[in-house]
């Protein structure tokens, strides 16, 4: 068993019951001006000493501006590595990443530290969190948090249990609302890939992304599910053509609002995209979720200028970080695999065949697979070789792998179109689709 220290955002809205709204807007609008102000002399070469001096306001709080600067500056270090990845492709046609905005617009979250810039504290009598905000010093806004019963349960946690704590948190606000994100800490033990009874092996592509479930003893075949996420690839096609021609045109306002777009609509559907891969894996008995090892795959595509900037928008790497968050909350472990040939080898005999789209066709004759979906033969590929991972197995030198023929591939998609769809399917539903019955 390994403990991880993990956190989880609770989403909730607040009930004012004393104080001044005003105070919080002028915060909001507040904390939007040290935030631009904080990335414009980080840009003039000022260290974060410095910026705190700079940057302070006479009618807000010190603690508030320091989280928010930190906040700011978190924004900075994350544009500066990919910046760095940049400056590392051989094609630099692929984008050069922009900088954080200076002159963002609107209101901005009020960053908080806990005992500083706000307070919660639970009635036992109510059963009601309660809640202190100090937008301005000498300035309190009191009231008590509404939300989902998980998010105030995860509070309530933090607040009377000594395993959990909280953390910073931010204020926002949404039509006519104010809402509270809670940062909540705690340890959690979680098993060791090598003790687990299912594997669930992962393929991810520019288009689908393929689980596959097998039992650890017989490796038979437990659930396959492919997700088709083709609508990321195409909206970020449309918001790329949309900012160019706004370029062309010296329109770079309107550039900013729509990558704020595009970065929430992404954030969306990879979100929709982890939850699924974690419930399905919840599915099975004592689950540990396998990926193929991508580092470098960037650097090994060279398709040309509109191809590379394709592949190398898509955010693998951000997906898995999702998956891995929210499978540490569920207690599952996750690990990483070699990934050669993954896609071009039989997940039955292990002989190198060939793909045809998203057809794998075997070139053993003396093999009974003839063909199989070429993700979910990857996905299945993934998960054996964590198994042999376990078992000290050679991975080139055994012929035969799992079972000889798969299942059905269930492949379903993260949203519908036309009139009798009216929303997306719930992520829970989607997961169960990929299990097999008995």
């Amino acid at each position: 068993m390994g403990i991880e220290e993990v956190t989880k955002t609770a989403r909730t809205r607040l009930c004012i019951e004393s104080g001044e709204r005003s105070w919080l807007k002028d915060a909001r609008f507040t904390a939007r001006d040290i935030s631009n102000d904080t990335l414009r002399l980080k840009q003039d070469g000022y260290n974060k000493t410095e910026i705190q001096r700079e940057v302070d306001r006479d009618n807000f709080l010190r603690n508030n501006k320091c989280a928010v600067v930190a906040k700011a500056l978190q924004a900075w270090d994350s544009y500066k590595e990919l910046l760095n990845w940049w400056y590392d492709q051989d094609d630099t046609n692929v984008g050069k990443p922009s900088p954080p905005a200076t002159d963002k617009k609107g209101a901005y979250p009020l960053v908080m530290a806990h005992t500083e810039g706000y307070r919660l504290t639970y009635n036992d009598e109510t059963g009601r969190v309660a809640f202190r905000v100090s937008p301005k010093p000498y300035k309190k806004v009191k009231g008590h948090l509404r939300g989902r019963p998980e998010d105030l349960a995860l509070i309530e946690s933090a607040l009377t249990e000594d395993e959990w704590s909280l953390g910073q948190a931010e204020l926002l606000y949404r039509d006519g609302v104010y809402y509270l994100h809670v940062t909540v800490k705690t340890e959690i033990e979680i098993p060791e890939p090598e003790d687990t009874d299912t594997l669930v092996g992962v393929d991810i592509n520019e288009r689908n992304i393929a689980l596959t479930a097998l039992n650890r003893e017989t490796m038979d075949t437990l659930g396959t599910l492919v997700l088709d996420y083709g609508s990321v690839k195409a909206e970020r096609q449309r918001y790329h053509t949309i900012t160019k021609r706004c370029q062309e045109y010296g329109q770079y306002s309107i550039h900013h609002q729509i990558g704020e777009k595009e970065e929430r609509y992404t954030e969306w559907i990879l979100h929709r995209m982890s939850r699924v891969v974690v419930e399905f894996a919840q599915q099975f008995s004592n689950p540990v979720i396998v990926f193929e090892d991508l580092s470098g795959i960037r650097d090994a595509i060279k398709y040309g200028t509109y191809m590379n900037r394709r592949l190398h928008k898509l955010p693998f790497h951000k997906f898995e970080q999702q998956v891995r968050y929210k499978a540490t909350w569920n207690q599952i472990p996750c690990e990483t695999v070699d990934s050669p040939y993954n896609s071009k080898s039989c997940s039955c005999c292990g002989h190198r065949g060939y793909r045809q789209g998203r057809r794998f066709r075997c070139t053993n004759d003396s093999c009974e697979v003839q063909q199989d979906h070429a993700d979910r033969n990857a996905s299945v590929n993934v998960a054996w070789r964590a198994w042999a991972n376990h078992a000290g197995v050679d991975v080139e030198s055994v012929n035969y792998r799992t079972r000889k023929t798969q299942p059905f591939v269930r492949k379903v998609s993260l949203s519908g179109s036309g009139r009798s769809v009216n929303r997306p399917s719930s992520s829970r539903e989607i997961a169960s689709r990929g299990v097999l019955s008995a």
